[in-house]
């Protein structure tokens, strides 16, 4: 099928449009799908919402630029859930997008067109945003990598804000090495790629409870332990602060944003995008200086498990993609179980990846490797090794 067929059963670029500056660079080669929340001069960035329909940018955000400086080539601007502030990608100006094992089902959000253009074949790398799992929810969904690095690595100058103090360009692809190429070009400074050492590592077994996908990765993890020393993880505080923490500062910092549009555009937004704006309203100024003070706290705590561990590994997601029409009219219920894991490492700023090492009924689910901040290296060494280990899912 053509890319524009596929474009039409999976519900994948909101513009295709192709941009390519030169032949010479990093990412010479590589066809990018870019998450509409992306500014991209000349072509409208939507941020999949009927507010931005029509809007067009004067300039790039620093990503494209950098992406096009380096010799990539832009395909086009990837359904998002409404302004990034979803799990499920169902809430968008498109419609949803589609998971490409099953179009009847959800891709995951809010990067979901991205995931699934990779899962396609329809461009090398997909960027998104993560602000609380949204490139590595749709990419264990959709049965490919999703990388967020370390918070401000790469700029997000040009990306329309979910949060300030959370938002963090991610990756997805089907291969750790595109995803490394990718990251060593567009990084305004070095990233420490710093390997974990030749010893046997150490991986922390981190939110493995009583859900479907838990008990799908059982026998990946009896493999992983003939190839690693694992051990329990259990921080109570840090789970349950950690994510009162980042849904404070988050939806107080959605709201801020969103002050200048709500107004007059209340009713153009999706329903469950709106109720989280308007809880976002009502979040005191003290709560959300007390949750700034208190994820410095969550931060030694989160460092002090590293003493003993080189990693963490966790379920992604704790369910596997549902039916798009049994989650249209309960995003806000299905948001909590999809970004349930993967907003801890958000609250703390840390390196985090899914890789896709299982299926469960025919759906593909996905392994979560995190680390300490600025080891981004450490986690994509022990994400390829465990990959090398276990294989890609088809």
């Amino acid at each position: 099928m053509s890319l524009e067929e596929l474009n039409t059963k999976y519900n994948i670029f909101i513009t295709i449009s192709r941009m390519k500056y030169r032949d010479k660079g990093k990412l010479r080669d590589l066809k990018f799908g870019i998450k509409d929340i992306i500014l991209t001069k000349g072509v409208r960035t939507t941020a999949g919402s009927k507010i931005l329909k029509d809007f067009i940018p004067s300039e790039n955000a620093y990503i494209v630029d950098k992406i096009l400086a380096e010799g990539g080539e832009i395909i086009g601007k990837t359904n998002t859930h409404e302004f990034a502030i979803g799990a499920t990608n169902t809430s968008s100006l498109i419609g949803p997008a589609k998971n490409p094992y099953d179009p009847e089902r959800i891709s995951g959000g809010s990067s979901g067109g991205s995931a699934v253009a990779v899962a396609l074949g329809l461009v090398d790398v997909g960027i998104g945003t993560d602000t609380g799992g949204s490139v590595r929810i749709p990419a264990s969904l959709c049965g490919v990598i999703g990388f967020k690095p370390t918070y401000g690595i790469i700029p997000t100058d040009g990306v329309i804000p979910f949060s300030w103090t959370f938002d963090t360009i991610g990756f997805l692809a089907k291969d750790i090495s595109l995803i490394r190429r990718t990251i060593e070009a567009l990084a305004e400074n070095k990233i420490p790629f710093i390997s974990y050492s030749k010893r046997r590592p150490t991986l922390g077994l981190f939110l493995f409870g009583d859900y479907e996908t838990s008990k799908a990765l059982e026998p990946v993890i009896n493999k992983l332990s003939s190839y690693f020393d694992l051990v329990q993880i259990e921080n109570e505080l840090l789970i349950k602060h950690s994510r009162i923490v980042r849904k404070t500062i988050a939806l107080a910092e959605a709201s801020s944003y969103h002050m200048k549009y709500y107004d007059k555009y209340k009713d153009l937004y999706s329903s469950d995008v709106r109720k989280l704006i308007e809880e976002g309203f009502k979040i005191l100024a003290t709560d959300y200086v007390n949750s700034l003070r208190i994820r410095k706290v969550l931060l030694e705590e989160y460092f002090s498990i590293f003493k003993k561990i080189d990693a963490l590994i966790s379920p992604t997601t704790r369910i596997v993609a549902p039916k798009i029409q049994e989650v249209i009219g309960n995003e806000l219920k299905y948001r909590d179980s999809l970004i349930a894991n993967t907003e801890i490492f958000n609250t703390l700023g840390a390196p985090s990846i899914s890789i896709p090492v299982t299926k469960l009924n025919d759906l593909p689910v996905g392994l979560m490797i995190s680390g300490e901040p600025y080891k981004d290296g450490t986690v994509l060494d022990i994400a390829e090794e465990i990959m090398g280990i276990v294989g890609f899912i088809k």
